[in-house]
């Protein structure tokens, strides 16, 4: 399963994410709560989910976007212990962005995952626990199943997966614990901040990839205005062009 995550970025990204989900090159995407977001596509999202594909929301904590609540520097979330203030404002962020999705979309998410991951911090995925489930709603789990995914996802992603990786294996027990569904397996660790790399891995990783794999990914279009610190702009329009074929995978 082909999964995008940052629809509601930029206006630009939203367009190529549509363009890959409608040409059944994705087969989901996750969703970032913003003002910006627009009517027309909120409806072909609609659309696209009433046919089968797979609409999530991104959790985000980190991003500055337009209409959002306050948000916390990545350190500091990623710290094993908060103070219950911080935990209830993240809590209440959470919740907060859970309650506009059903809004949007009539029910809650096919699943959620997270911007940087953070659904997985160890503080943060017992909040997750709490949020709205309908009787298919899953949680994203960013751990390869294999130990040759693991090796091949550490080579195209770098040292940080094993620390993310560290992460998921902890969350996903919690979330299974609390009668969760997970993803079975998982792809698509990449070094965003370099194209070339990029261009080199997510070949590898889409071919490898079993017909139970989650494999994330960031298309987008490298005009747009608004990008993620830490991912390059031309990462994204790589990926969009590996998805649509113009690339070869």
């Amino acid at each position: 399963m082909r999964i995008a995550d940052d629809f509601g970025l930029g206006r630009a990204h939203d367009r190529v994410i549509l363009s890959l989900l409608e040409t059944g090159r994705l087969d989901g995407t996750s969703v970032m709560m913003s003002s910006a977001l627009r009517s027309d596509d909120i409806a072909k999202l609609q659309e696209l989910r009433r046919d089968g594909v797979k609409i999530g929301l991104h959790l985000n904590l980190t991003e500055e976007l337009p209409g959002t609540a306050p948000k916390w520097p990545l350190p500091q979330i990623l710290r094993p212990m908060l103070s219950k203030q911080t935990l209830d404002a993240i809590s209440k962020s959470l919740s907060e962005q859970a309650t506009a999705f059903i809004e949007l979309f009539g029910s809650p998410p096919d699943y959620y995952d997270g911007h940087q991951h953070c659904h997985c911090f160890p503080s943060i995925a017992p909040l997750v626990s709490r949020l709205p489930y309908g009787p298919s709603t899953w949680v994203r789990a960013p751990l390869p199943a294999t130990l040759q995914g693991i090796w091949l996802n550490f080579r195209a992603g770098g040292a940080k997966t094993l620390l993310v990786m560290a992460y998921a294996a902890r969350a996903k027990r919690l979330f299974i614990r609390d009668g969760l569904q997970t993803n079975i397996d998982f792809s698509g660790f990449l070094r965003l901040d370099d194209p070339a790399s990029v261009r080199q891995w997510l070949p590898r990783l889409l071919s490898s990839a079993g017909p139970q794999c989650l494999i994330m990914l960031h298309p987008g279009d490298d005009t747009d205005p608004i990008q993620c610190k830490g991912h390059a702009p031309a990462s994204r329009s790589v990926e969009a062009k590996i998805l649509e074929g113009s690339l070869k995978e």
